[in-house]
């Protein structure tokens, strides 16, 4: 196939199905390939013409209002048939990996069959308030069948109902190619629902009528007595076949032409059938595919098995094809599902595509051998008795032709064409983030189990499905995300104490983000240096600053960035507990202040540009001590190369203070301030329960030993010297003095300022302002509560531990960290992920092609899961004087979807109840679960210091912390703790007591 050849053609990019006994295309195709019978039957009566036999579809009275906003009443009065038809379409469209809310132009041919259920609900609720004419009407009648679907999916285009009785479905596609390749849409989705409900399960057979006598269907077989109703329902998307390679869809099959013509009035009467109009369509359909007899492999028939309508057919056929020079395979669906009516063609055009998708040509089932006059006339026919592998044909793809004949003489023709090649994306070992959404929790829990499921799978194809998560899914309220570390570790990234916090939901407006930008505290050497190596976004961004940091230090910031820090084996625990402790391990080599300050700053900035630049930007700034020249460079206050010569002023000027020392405490100020010795002082009010003291190193021991005996939880803070305090009165005044020689401008982005405890929004933070911010106690707590009354997203930009902070002060309020800490196994392309998967959560969308270094293929998903109710009238429905007798009614037998199981509480013992209370105190946690975990939750080593001392205080044990912490969930670590307890309950004290020395 050349590239001229995709301007008249057309891809079918998705496809959904109920059929008789199949739920999903999977399940229909293990029905064909298996040369399955689905029809239903029971034992006969004696007597009569009534033959118990049906194609039933399962559960056609059930349905999911919640998917698409429509109120239980409402589903209630609705045709189970067009319920049904909805929910093919949403499920084709999301089959296609269609964003509706991006895809304007998609338009809707589909078509219904009869149904009495307007009767039967109206009877069953007539008298009751919005049960009326009008409201049955709308909800019943065939004419709004195509609008509802564009209405409840938010489709924009054509919205037309197709009817022409046994060939609806195959119409409804020609209407949707023509319409796509005049360039009427951009997408199209044709649809057919032709259900009953009830089910009548049997129809009535007299001698000489279409139906079989003994229920069963056989497609041109000798045999062949008649057919078997049944009931179906599908949709099929198309798009031109030149836009589905441009966007790298995952092609199903691409349509090559279509024709559709009438009998008109030459054939006996008008339910008769004309051999003569049936060889005219598929000519021209051939035609217009540009191709001729001998270019077709298999036809699809329309293989009603009533022997008048099986010999014209066969006889039109033979005619079309006698010059084709190789044998034409005719396979009919009919025989193992029954005469779908108006869904006959969707059935017959979905198993010719899923033949050219898998390259196998099914077999007819009941088929045997063909009748005398048949055979005679068969010339390279050859009926399916038996299922055939498809093979290639050397210089042309595998074609087929699909057939549809209505009732009324309405026949339509399809020829199909296999998909092309499609390239594939290289193998790749780097961690992926897939997205998912539901419209409901349940039915969310549901999606990430057949994600998980299906990927495991099909390993290889998580690339893609990362892609076709991000770039190519509608979007509903309830999210989750999972990041997938290698295709070889699916099943980690699906583990549920993970799934448990990868979650949120959204609202209908996209929330306004916070930048957070971390001082100094949790910095480490090499922090960054893998992103800078796998994301081209992010090591641009970094290479602009460390130019810069490097000619202020000698080359050691980008040195600092090109060596990858020491940790443990990915494979490995997600925490080095023992460094999370700060046990064991070599200290890092010292590093000179000015490098410290600068390689964080380049650090913080980095980041900030390329979350900028993913489209994540920020409505407000919020930067504590240091990270606040971050938050002033971003809003436009200051220049990156002024600001960054300040900072490392500021770092020189720092060291003439003489040494410090600084202690993080886990209080809050106002409570420990009290307990301040001489020459210390409140260096910081982080939070609620956290600040920090800073003086002078033999003071602050002194405090330490103070507060620990008053029973705070304390721990030291790497740093050695006194900032914020007024030791470094003299060196602010001298930065006070070269920033005067600055430009400085007014804040473009708002910044809540931790030295004023108030908002600079479009005020110029004056030279004094840097002289007070150096000198003054950092008020982040203030400056945190200020961004909480407007905003509800906050993001650390940089190696930060303010999440618990900000839980403390508002619990409801998210705060996503982007940088991982030094103790953790996790790379930092991951955490990247999570921390884009979890803004996702909330509702904040990235600019997903840019995170990618190129455009990846779109690929098949499992279909979203429905939460299915019964939504059918209580009474029985009306007598109807041509329907099967009331007892062969078949009743619906799959049970509503149960409730999943509620979560236990927190564990109820004594140790169990410590814990959940210092999980909610210290996480800002309004409610805890066995599955949380400690550290996914922004635990922090300072609050395992606190767990281990409160667990020493209520059982008068030391808990070692290789203990407390071997599992970090909660209610791993009370079966842990109790364990110990139990095994060592007459066993000395254990040497490591779970607190780090003084």
């Amino acid at each position: 196939m050349n590239p001229l050849d995709h301007e008249d053609a057309v891809a079918v990019v998705g496809l959904s199905v109920r059929l008789p006994g199949c739920e999903s295309v999977d399940r229909y195709w293990s029905v064909l390939d298996a040369g399955e019978d689905a029809i239903t039957r029971r034992e006969p009566a004696a007597g009569g013409t009534f033959v118990p036999a049906y194609g039933s579809v399962p559960s056609p009275g059930h349905f999911d209002p919640g998917r698409f906003g429509i109120a239980p009443s409402e589903a209630l009065l609705t045709d189970p048939q067009q319920r049904l038809l909805l929910e093919a379409a949403d499920e084709a469209l999301t089959t296609a990996n269609v964003d509706r809310a991006r895809t304007m132009a998609v338009s809707v041919y589909a078509g219904v069959g009869h149904s009495d259920y307007e009767r039967w609900v109206g009877s069953a609720l007539a008298g009751r308030p919005g049960v009326d004419a009008q409201s049955l009407e709308v909800t019943n009648r065939g004419d709004y069948a195509a609008t509802r679907i564009a209405y409840r999916l938010g489709l924009q285009g054509a919205a037309v109902t197709v009817q022409s009785a046994c060939s609806t479905a195959l119409t409804a596609v020609h209407l949707a190619v023509q319409d796509l390749l005049s360039h009427g849409s951009d997408l199209a989705v044709a649809a057919v629902s032709s259900v009953r409900v009830p089910a009548p399960g049997g129809y009535d057979a007299p001698l000489g009528g279409i139906g079989s006598p003994d229920g069963v269907c056989r497609p041109f077989d000798a045999a062949a007595g008649g057919s078997v109703p049944g009931d179906g329902a599908g949709a099929v998307v198309l798009k031109r076949l030149a836009d589905a390679l441009r966007d790298g869809d995952e092609i199903w099959a691409v349509v090559r032409g279509t024709a559709m013509n009438n009998d008109g009035s030459g054939k006996s009467g008008f339910a008769g059938v004309d051999a003569a109009a049936q060889v005219e369509v598929v000519r021209a359909a051939l035609d217009v595919a540009g191709l001729g007899p001998g270019d077709i492999d298999y036809v699809e028939a329309h293989g009603s098995g009533t022997r008048i309508g099986d010999s014209t057919e066969w006889a039109a056929l033979a005619e079309v094809f006698a010059d084709a020079g190789h044998p034409v395979h005719v396979g009919a669906a009919k025989g193992g599902l029954g005469h779908l009516r108006e869904a006959a063609g969707l059935a017959g055009f979905a198993k010719a595509v899923l033949s050219l998708r898998h390259r196998r040509l099914v077999a007819t089932p009941h088929f045997e051998r063909l009748p005398a006059d048949l055979a005679a006339r068969s010339g390279p026919l050859r009926p399916l008795g038996e299922a055939l592998d498809w093979p290639a044909v050397p210089g042309r793809p595998r074609r087929a032709g699909v057939s549809a004949f209505g009732l009324g003489g309405t026949n339509c023709h399809v020829v199909l064409e296999e998909a092309p090649a499609a390239p594939a994306t290289p193998p790749s070992d780097d961690s992926e983030l897939l997205l998912l959404s539901s419209h409901h929790p349940d039915a969310l829990d549901t999606d990430l189990a057949a994600l998980r499921d299906h990927l495991g799978e099909n390993p290889a194809h998580v690339a893609d499905a990362a892609w076709t998560t991000q770039t190519s899914r509608h979007r509903y309220p309830h999210r989750a995300y999972a990041v997938v570390r290698s295709p070889a570790e699916v099943a980690d990234a699906f583990v549920s104490d993970r799934l448990r916090i990868q979650r949120g939901h959204t609202t209908a407006d996209a929330p306004e983000v916070v930048f957070v930008l971390p001082g100094i505290g949790s910095h480490y050497p090499g922090m960054g240096a893998e992103l800078a190596r796998t994301e081209s976004l992010f090591a641009r961004n970094l290479r602009e600053v460390v130019a810069v940091a490097d000619t202020l230090t000698d080359g050691a910031v980008g040195r600092s960035f090109a060596a990858e820090p020491t940790r443990p084996d990915r494979q490995g625990d997600r925490m080095d507990l023992r460094a999370l402790l700060r046990r064991g391990g070599d200290a890092p080599a010292p590093r000179e202040l000015r490098e410290v300050h600068l390689s964080l700053f380049c650090m913080e900035h980095a980041m900030a540009r390329t979350l900028m630049d993913l489209g994540i930007r920020p409505a407000a700034l919020l930067g504590h001590s240091l990270g606040e020249w971050v938050a002033a460079v971003l809003a436009g206050v200051i220049g990156v190369e002024d600001a960054m010569a300040a900072v490392a002023r500021r770092a020189d000027l720092v060291k003439t203070a003489g040494p410090g020392a600084m202690l993080s405490v886990l209080a809050a100020a106002e409570e420990v301030e009290k307990h301040a010795v001489k020459d210390t002082w409140i260096a910081a009010e982080n939070g609620p329960g956290h600040c920090v003291f800073s003086g002078r190193p033999e003071a602050v021991s002194t405090l330490a030993d103070r507060l620990r005996a008053e029973g705070f939880t304390t721990l030291p803070v790497d740093a050695a010297h006194p900032f914020h305090t007024p030791q470094l009165a003299g060196a602010a005044a001298m930065l006070g003095e070269d920033l005067r020689h600055v430009d400085l401008t007014p804040a473009r982005i708002p910044i809540a300022s931790s030295v004023l405890g108030a908002w600079l929004d479009g005020a110029t933070p004056e030279p004094d302002y840097w002289r007070d911010h150096m000198v003054s106690r950092v008020r982040f707590r203030t400056a945190t509560e200020l961004v909480l009354a407007r905003h509800r997203v906050l993001v650390e930009v940089g190696p930060g531990t303010a999440r618990p902070w900000i839980a403390q002060a508002d619990p409801d309020a998210a705060c996503v960290r982007t940088v991982r800490q030094s103790y953790e196994n996790a790379g930092d392309r991951q955490i990247l992920l999570e921390a884009l998967g979890e803004l996702w959560t909330h509702g904040v969308e990235a600019d997903w092609p840019r995170l990618h270094q190129g455009p990846r293929r779109r690929t098949t998903l499992p279909p979203r899961a429905l939460l299915r109710r019964r939504h059918l009238p209580d009474t029985e429905p009306p007598t109807d004087p041509w329907s099967a007798p009331v007892v062969a009614r078949q009743a619906e037998t799959v049970p509503d979807t149960p409730a999943p199981p509620q979560a236990s509480d927190a564990p109820g013992t004594a140790v169990g109840q410590f814990l959940a209370h210092r999980f909610r105190i210290l996480l800002g946690l309004r409610e805890v679960h066995p599955d949380d975990h400690f550290f996914h939750l922004g635990g922090d080593s300072l609050m395992g210091v606190h767990l281990i001392a409160g667990l020493k205080e209520l059982t008068g044990r030391a808990v070692p912390s290789s203990v407390v912490f071997a599992s970090a969930t909660l209610g791993g670590m009370t079966r842990e703790v109790e364990a110990w307890l139990t095994a060592t309950e007459h066993e000395p004290e254990p040497t490591d007591h779970g607190s780090p020395a003084p």
